[in-house]
């Protein structure tokens, strides 16, 4: 099979990159011969990892420059158009993967009429664009944002070209089972390191006083939500806790922004590892976000990785089952009652554990309908 990854997967530090490194990894263990063809772009590089994975690894540059702009395809696309990459293609006749909207260039191609063609669908895109526009009022990106929206919505009708489809939630299934009738369309809930965090002493199961939020931080969503936890500080924080902000590239506004503001802990570009320990180690897991748009892998991650509790705003859960492992709270008010209460307790070994069962019951890490199809 082949794989088109929109960005490097490895290491997965963010939600996209977490999804699509797992899934290529469960589909190695399935024993699928891969072929993987990686954008880079900004800092990204190969990864020997990759290579562990599969059989051939094809890198490409992604085209990001003002003429990718002025196509009337979207940018996320047009900056991913490569025609090696389609030569590359040809080489077999085998399945190919196009993980996100964003792959899709080559999906209606002639040179691959016939072949089965499966879109993992990683959000509704220009919904998705859509709430970016709002979370960047009154900015220089907003224009950018609503016309990407715009010609996300009339180029998503591509699909028609795909043998299958596979949303990430169970409101996106409906939604493009109905715009999409004649095209078979399978639930795939995301994939994600389900493993349980190593610890040194298990049974010592988190004592320190920190609250976390963690994301990648040069997104308008996660920058939108950080900022929103260091302006609430006073009405959110305990007395004698501390507020952990970590995450990839934190835009610089959020370091002028917590600047004075008490005891707040900005942490730029944690390893991997590095992440791991601040998870394992949180007492309580602070995630919260303002748009009701796919998965979010961040709070998988977090359940199967801290040894805390986990407080989260409706729209965290938005498309998930996850409501009953996690506290929600809406309000700074609500945040801080529940913070103060959770603060007293400590999840106990065999809690973990269970919360741990459940999540592997949920069905995530599903490779099934990927493989039920390139079987048939």
């Amino acid at each position: 099979m082949h794989v088109i990854c929109f960005d490097q997967p490895f290491p997965p530090t963010y939600g996209g990159a977490i999804d699509v490194f797992y899934r290529i990894k469960a589909l190695h263990e399935a024993g699928i011969p891969l072929t993987l063809h990686i954008f880079l772009y900004h800092d990204r590089k190969p990864q020997k990892e990759m290579e562990t994975l599969a059989e051939r690894v094809f890198y490409y540059k992604r085209n990001l420059g003002i003429r990718q702009n002025l196509s009337l395809k979207p940018y996320i696309v047009e900056s991913r158009n490569n025609a090696e990459m389609l030569e590359n293609l040809c080489l077999d006749n085998e399945p190919i993967l196009f993980e996100g909207l964003h792959t899709t260039f080559l999906l209606d191609n002639n040179r691959l009429r016939g072949r089965k063609k499966i879109v993992r669908m990683h959000n509704i895109e220009h919904s998705y664009f859509l709430a970016l526009a709002k979370n960047k009022l009154f900015s220089l990106k907003s224009p950018y944002y609503i016309v990407e929206s715009m010609k996300l919505r009339f180029y998503e009708k591509v699909l028609r070209h795909a043998s299958l489809i596979l949303p990430i939630s169970t409101e996106d299934c409906k939604e493009l089972e109905k715009r999409y009738p004649h095209n078979e369309v399978r639930l795939m809930d995301c994939f994600f390191d389900n493993a349980p965090a190593s610890n040194d002493s298990i049974n010592r199961i988190v004592s320190e006083k920190y609250i976390l939020y963690h994301g990648n931080l040069a997104l308008a969503e996660n920058i939108r939500a950080a900022k929103y936890l260091i302006s609430h500080y006073e009405e959110i924080v305990p007395d004698g806790w501390k507020l952990v902000i970590a995450g990839r590239k934190p835009d610089k506004a959020l370091f002028a922004l917590a600047k004075g503001k008490g005891n707040i802990d900005i942490l730029s570009n944690p390893s991997p590892e590095e992440l791991e320990n601040l998870l394992a180690n949180a007492h309580i897991n602070l995630l919260v976000t303002f748009q009701k748009t796919g998965v979010k892998l961040k709070l998988l991650n977090t359940l199967a990785k801290s040894y805390g509790f986990c407080i989260v705003n409706s729209n965290m859960l938005y498309g998930t089952t996850l409501k009953p492992l996690c506290h929600e709270a809406n309000t700074p008010q609500e945040i801080r009652k529940t913070i103060e209460i959770l603060a007293k307790k400590t999840i106990k070994e065999e809690e973990y554990f269970e919360r741990q069962e459940k999540l592997k019951n949920f069905g995530f890490n599903d490779i099934s309908p990927i493989l039920s199809f390139i079987s048939e």
